[in-house]
């Protein structure tokens, strides 16, 4: 009973929301959506619309490409009144350069444009100052990226930070 009552339920909610697919994200699996006029991810294995703040680690894949291409087809597919494609690039970019591997830092850190790059400091200087899993080559690239916009903030040398800690 209780299981007709979901089936039922789930029948009535896909008449009634408006979902479009927007951008495959692994071929065949993930998509990036517009549901009822707001950002989602489609999550396997039932496909279930997981509102975008809570997708996470499922639009990683998207950075193993280059941005320029995933931004061109997600607008392919976008209309006048659709939500502005920015908000999903920088939960992606965020995600990346927070993530928990040298692989989606070094990609996403890819994604990050100069003029983007005051947005997103604060985790550029954690890449760059070894506070996270990213490589020294990642570290370095971050490294450039802030003092080419001039928001490198070099960490004091030892002795000061000790005396800071007390």
């Amino acid at each position: 009973m209780l299981a007709e009552h979901h089936q039922q339920t789930d029948i009535l909610l896909a008449m009634t929301v408006e979902k479009r697919k927007i951008l495959e994200i692994q071929p065949g699996r993930t998509w990036l959506i517009i549901l009822d006029g707001q950002w989602a991810y489609e999550a396997p294995p039932n496909h279930h619309a997981v509102p975008l703040g809570k997708a996470s680690i499922g639009l990683l894949p998207l950075v193993e490409r280059p941005r320029d291409e995933v931004e061109s087809e997600a607008r392919a597919e976008l209309g006048p009144t659709d939500p502005d494609l920015a908000g999903p690039v920088r939960f992606v970019i965020s995600t990346g350069l927070s993530a928990w591997s040298d692989h989606w830092i070094s990609h996403t850190l890819r994604w990050v444009r100069p003029e983007e790059a005051e947005l997103f400091a604060d985790l550029l200087h954690k890449i760059a100052t070894a506070q996270t899993a990213a490589s020294q080559r990642t570290q370095h690239a971050a490294r450039k990226l802030l003092k080419e916009q001039g928001l490198w903030r070099p960490l004091p040398d030892r002795s000061k930070r000790d005396e800071l800690r007390g």
